[in-house]
């Protein structure tokens, strides 16, 4: 699932996303942390209603705190459920989104993964995504963590974006320059 932090949350969501890394420290592992703020990410997008009431300005915090604990108290560990209490009290449950994608860039950089979101015009045999992926590992030195999108307006060939860099090898991008030349 790719993410896109928005900019007016990438201070807080960062913030936050570095206290989760200090929980996980202090302890619990970044595995879980993720598992369960995956699991809370997950129920709240798959059921509208939940969603639309933990972002409604107009309910009180005590009512979403009550909503919470009794959603994922028992099923996520009770830090994670203290944290997202600390969200919900300084009105942040709106950006868990965000944090959650923050989180999970500062654990791929401890472990030494990279996140690559490679499209492509048509499904890639698996013998592509293996070529692709080692050579991808080869030029960074890094693990790649591979996430495929189709998109059949880029008529060929596939892009592959890496944190802030994107490599273009798409037929319209071909066209494209050709055109400006």
């Amino acid at each position: 699932m790719a993410q896109f932090t928005s900019i007016k949350n990438l201070k807080p969501a960062k913030r936050y996303a570095e206290a989760l890394i200090e929980l996980s420290c202090d302890t619990l592992s970044y595995d879980k942390i993720y598992e369960d703020l995956n699991f809370v990410l997950n129920t709240i997008s798959q059921n509208q209603d939940l969603a639309d009431f933990l972002n409604s300005p107009p309910v009180s915090k005590a009512d979403k705190k009550d909503v919470l604990a009794k959603i994922f108290g028992g099923r996520i560990e009770e830090s994670v459920l203290n944290f997202l209490f600390l969200l919900n009290e300084n009105s942040r449950l709106d950006i868990l989104e965000d944090i959650f994608s923050s989180f999970r860039g500062f654990v791929d950089e401890e472990k030494n993964i990279l996140n690559a979101y490679i499209t492509s015009a048509i499904e890639l045999t698996d013998e592509q995504k293996q070529n692709l992926v080692s050579k991808l590992q080869n030029k960074t030195g890094k693990a790649i963590n591979p996430e495929y999108k189709l998109d059949n307006t880029i008529m060929g060939g596939f892009i592959i974006k890496i944190n802030d860099t994107v490599i273009d090898l798409s037929l319209k991008n071909r066209i494209e320059n050709l055109k400006k030349k």
